[in-house]
């Protein structure tokens, strides 16, 4: 292959682009037409036969530009540009050669392209919301395909030939060359680690392209622009996407100066380039270069060794393995990017619990949490470094710290750690931080007690050793040799297992099952098999076509004329969403529905769809849709949609200003009389059968104690505000004749009774209760209950919430006076009585989605303390979290766990099912249930009830609705 350096020329680059001519390449001739009057885009293509298979070979249909030089989006085009342009400038003072490239980038025309969905014809008659309608400041221009690749970078620019096979990182290498030899060992390939692809058809995507962060990636198409600032260019990553946008909007012709025609002609242009030498860029691999998995433990990592890679935000993932005598069941999430945390229990098949009478021969559970932060990104030349705690919050049996980094050069993750603890106890280096002081020398007995705590005191201290190894991507894409040096000896096991180690080092071979499964055989200690099944999968764009939804009606421009059956429509509103309309109003160009009890599993997606009904029957005077929304006599919160905005967008592609505008807003319309258009009363019952699933992991009686149940559900409206409501449940299926343990409590035992309560009865009554609503003004909601309020207490009490609309923060207080239910769970009592309540604030920060609620008040066995919920929430809904409970409780007396604590992930069902559904399944993980810090499970909280008034409503969508 012709390796091709050229140096930075100022007139070279000058040619390359020119002062007012865009082209990125040997300039071709273009096709150019504007609209007859004003037409949509797909009626002039089809007029002048630019359809697919119809066209001359040598035009790229792919490639069309609608150009609009005077319209707002090239307003907004420039002005991205020239904000990019001067901030890289103003950052790279001394790069003399990007301040040359800056400059004739800041020269290039304003054309005003839009962003095309689709340059077919068909297509876009079938979706006339990516349809433009153009009139005569529009020109369309099809173009002369290339077969070129133009790289511009403050290293160079040249023009390479096209190859269909191969990748950017290809093009960059053949026209900068590549480091020298040393620097490939290291995976530095060139001094390009980024770049970002402009293609002819006007979208950009960005690519690492260097030998350290190489990905998976397609191949550019030709006529692509590469923008590719060497990693000595300092800039913000929108900076060099709004250069790399701005060039795809250049395209590979120069559209005309002087066109005002209605016909096609073509346009004779020069070439502007001066010629470069041949260059033939490598071919595009097929493999994926570097893969994330877990390790034996759950976290991203080899085998026995985690490694300081993250997975990204929004991942979960689930692994079980098997060496013997250990099986450890793990379950990691991924909040954040530079976070990595979760639970594990560690089954040791050589020693027994001892306590149950139903299975003596129990293995020992050992419950461990993990978590793991990332303290540096990877870059060209320092590693990726990552801190870590395993079991920090458990018992204590496999304590261990680390401090691990990676890096790749090429197809080989390396990584090189040094570990204490469980990690480190093998020794073999001094410790560090002795440095500090001499007690880091010994590590202490830790002093974890009952377990649970957090014993900052052992923290990197004691013996130390070094761990590592490579994670090798093979020449056969689904498997990875995975190759590894512990630090653990086994000889310093829990409970005196200590175990037979002939060698350190560990061997493995990962088979990537499919997208979201992953097989590990390995060989560990030189003695043991080690076998593994994990699962993985980003939550975060998680989602299922709604394939079994009633096709949304047709938004035609024009709005319905004649008389509207208001009936029918509201038939047609509940089929669309689910949604029941009791009344229909209007007044002064809006129409308003007051929708019962409703609920989303995506909102945004559910008002499309009302309005799409409502627009298709609606008379032309109504220009405002105003969903106001209702639930036991109180007005929760509103939804108004504009109501030409909304059918515009859907109709026509529009600027990209009207494009962004929300047609629906969350916002209190000020009270005015209106006009009532149809009356449509609900019945006072609601009743409802549903499935129930309850567990218990990790107990004494066995790993996994479950009940499947069938629930019924009633209510009847005494009044608009007064509601009489409860619940039956009929045991179906269970293992529960094996759940004889009963655990000890020093404290009144409020929750530990969860034995008696789910075994002595198999018909119980869950709940029964009489609850009213109530406003203290428009941002303060009430409400008061009593009956039988949960499986295991009855009593009365009220909660009072303070929730503006559209508010980060809200704040609520609850008081309750009840009594121990039986465990039979009929209309019997047991003697205990508490009175319990909370003050508890919630704030969503606005902070990487965090949502914080902290509660502090008096708990069911009359302990006195605060809860902390940290929490953060997706774009598609999913929430992951943790929490903990402190009270006045010591830890001897909360017992086992020390105290309060778990983490829990929540998961709309709408992202399961081919059918819009509301509702949400919470998964949590409490490691154990104890009597401390033990709240009373409330069935109407306000904060939900209000739900509706969430400011972050209709940002939450469906990946796949679509």
């Amino acid at each position: 292959m012709n390796k091709i350096r050229t140096p930075f020329k100022l007139t070279a680059l000058a040619a390359l682009i020119g002062a007012t001519i865009a082209p990125g390449h040997l300039l071709a001739a273009a096709l150019t037409v504007q609209p007859e009057g004003t037409e949509r885009l797909s009626a002039l293509l089809a007029r002048q036969g630019w359809l697919p298979g119809l066209i001359e070979p040598e035009y790229r249909l792919s490639s069309l530009l609608v150009l609009a030089p005077k319209s707002a989006d090239a307003i907004e085009q420039q002005m991205i540009r020239d904000r990019a342009v001067q901030a890289l400038r103003t950052a790279n003072r001394n790069n003399t050669a990007l301040q040359q490239v800056l400059q004739r980038v800041g020269a290039m025309p304003v054309n005003g392209r839009l962003q095309l969905e689709s340059t077919d014809a068909n297509y876009l008659q079938a979706r006339p919301e990516y349809d433009p309608v153009l009139n005569s400041a529009y020109t369309v221009v099809l173009p002369q395909g290339t077969n070129t690749v133009t790289v511009l970078s403050d290293l160079g620019t040249c023009v390479v030939p096209h190859q269909p096979v191969a990748a950017a990182q290809a093009y960059i290498e053949a026209c900068l060359g590549q480091q020298s030899a040393w620097k490939g060992w290291l995976g530095v390939d060139t001094q390009v680690d980024w770049t970002w692809v402009a293609n002819p058809n006007g979208r950009v995507e960005r690519l690492a392209v260097n030998g350290w962060n190489e990905q998976p990636q397609g191949a550019p198409a030709p006529g692509s622009w590469l923008w590719a600032p060497s990693r000595q260019v300092a800039g913000e990553q929108w900076q060099h996407e709004a250069i790399a946008s701005f060039l795809a909007t250049q395209g590979e012709f120069v559209p005309p100066t002087n066109s005002n025609h209605n016909t096609a002609k073509p346009l004779k242009q020069k070439a502007l380039l001066p010629e470069f030498e041949v260059a033939e860029p490598k071919t595009l691999e097929s493999s994926e270069p570097w893969y994330l998995s877990s390790s034996d433990w759950g976290v991203v990592g080899l085998l026995q060794t985690p490694t300081a890679r993250m997975r990204p935000a929004g991942s979960y993932s689930a692994t079980f393995s098997r060496t013997s005598p250990y099986s450890r069941y793990s379950f990691m999430l991924q909040p954040f990017d530079w976070m990595e945390a979760g639970f594990r229990y560690n089954n040791l098949t050589n020693r027994k619990f001892g306590v149950s009478a139903t299975n003596p021969d129990q293995s020992f559970k050992d419950k461990n949490f993990d978590v793991k932060f990332r303290l540096l990104r990877e870059n060209a030349y320092l590693p990726e470094l990552s801190v870590g705690f395993r079991d920090v919050a458990g018992t204590g049996l496999f304590s261990g710290e680390y401090l691990v980094g990676s890096k790749r050069v090429g197809a080989v993750d390396f990584s090189l750690g040094i570990g204490w603890g469980s990690l480190g106890v093998g020794g073999g280096i001094s410790n560090p931080f002795k440095v500090i002081g001499d007690s880091f020398d010994r590590r202490p007995n830790a002093s974890f007690g009952l377990g649970g705590t957090v014993d900052s005191n052992t923290f990197f201290k004691g013996p130390a050793a070094l761990f590592g190894g490579a994670q090798v991507q093979l020449p056969w894409e689904d498997w990875v040799l995975k190759l590894e040096v512990e630090g653990n000896d086994y000889q310093s096991e829990p409970f005196g297992n200590n175990l037979e180690q002939s060698t350190n080092v560990n061997v493995g071979l990962l088979h990537r099952v499919n997208d979201y499964m992953d097989f590990t055989l390995g060989y560990e200690r030189g003695t043991e098999v080690m076998v593994a099944l994990s699962f993985h999968e980003k939550l975060d764009t998680f989602g299922t076509p709604k394939l079994s939804d009633a096709p949304s009606p047709k938004v035609n421009e024009a709005p319905p004329v004649g008389p509207v059956s208001w009936s029918a429509v509201l038939e047609e509103l509940k089929l669309q969403t689910g949604w029941v309309a009791t009344k229909v109003q209007g007044d002064d160009g809006e129409l308003k529905l007051l929708i019962d009890e409703a609920d989303a599993g995506y909102w945004q997606y559910t008002v499309d769809r009302a309005t799409a009904v409502l627009h298709k029957h609606a008379p032309a005077e109504y220009a405002w849709f105003n969903y106001e929304y209702q639930a036991n006599g109180q007005k929760i919160s509103q939804h108004i949609v504009d109501r030409n905005l909304w059918v515009r967008q859907r109709t026509t592609l529009l600027p990209n200003a009207w494009r962004d505008m929300p047609a629906t807003k969350q916002r209190e319309r000020i009270k005015y009389p209106y006009q009532t258009l149809f009356d449509n009363p609900q019945s006072p019952w609601k009743t409802s059968v549903s499935a129930g699933y309850r567990q218990i992991l990790g107990g004494p009686d066995g790993f996994i104690l479950y009940q499947i149940s069938a629930l019924g559900n009633v209510s009847y409206e005494l009044t608009e505000n007064t509601v009489a409501s409860g619940r039956v449940r009929a045991a179906l299926l269970d293992n529960f004749d094996k759940f004889t343990y009963t655990a000890p409590s020093n404290l009144p035992r409020v929750r530990t009774f969860q034995r008696e309560y789910a075994t002595t009865s198999d018909f119980t009554i869950p709940n029964l209760q009489l609850t009213h609503y109530g406003k203290l003004g428009s941002e303060v909601f009430y409400t008061t209950y009593g009956g039988l309020l949960e499986d295991m207490f009855a009593g009365v009490g009220g909660e009072v919430l303070y929730r503006p609309m559209n508010s980060p923060v809200a704040f609520g207080v609850d008081v309750n006076s009840v009594r121990q239910r039986s465990f039979e769970q009929d209309f019997g009592l047991r003697d205990y009585q508490v009175n319990t309540g909370h003050a508890t604030l919630y704030w969503d920060t606005g902070f990487e989605d965090i949502l914080v609620k902290t509660s502090v008040g008096q708990y069911l066995a009359g302990d006195k303390g605060a809860t902390m919920d940290l929490s953060r929430v997706f774009e598609n809904g999913v929430k992951m979290g943790a929490f903990f409970t402190r009270t006045n409780v010591s830890a001897a007396q909360f017992g086992e766990g020390s105290f309060d604590k778990g983490v829990y992930v929540t998961l709309p069902f709408d992202a399961f099912f081919t059918q819009s559904v509301a509702g949400t399944a919470n998964l949590v993980f409490n490691p154990l249930t104890r009597d401390g810090g033990a709240k009373l499970s409330r069935s109407v909280e306000l904060y939900d009830f209000t739900q509706a008034r969430d400011p972050r409503l209709l940002r939450y969508a469906n990946p796949a609705a679509q």
